[in-house]
């Protein structure tokens, strides 16, 4: 298996998740939608940390994932929902091993 999972952890400054998640919905959903490169794409809201956005995406490969940090879509996203995080995401990444099909 050569796919790629990346896991993404965003904190905002308080109260602004709903802000956050309207910026991804108006410019992260339809890229993310439209990327063939990415296989799976969960994005979450935990109901415990009101100011927590994660999310965890499966890529083809490595550099698919890379490459799509340099789109233009989410060169956009990331300066329109700078001003409701509290700081940059915690990001990890790793190939994968393993999935259940």
């Amino acid at each position: 298996m050569t796919a790629h999972a990346v896991f993404i952890t965003h904190r905002t400054k308080a109260g602004q998740r709903s802000s956050a998640e309207a910026v991804w919905n108006r410019i992260m959903k339809p890229a993310i939608t439209a990327n063939p490169n990415h296989l799976v794409y969960v994005y979450t809201l935990p109901v415990d940390e009101p100011d927590v956005i994660r999310a965890f995406q499966l890529y083809r490969t490595a550099d698919d994932a890379a490459a799509f940090l340099r789109t233009p879509e989410y060169l956009e996203y990331a300066d329109a929902v700078d001003e409701h995080l509290d700081g940059p995401p915690h990001v990890s990444s790793a190939p994968v091993a393993w999935v259940k099909p």
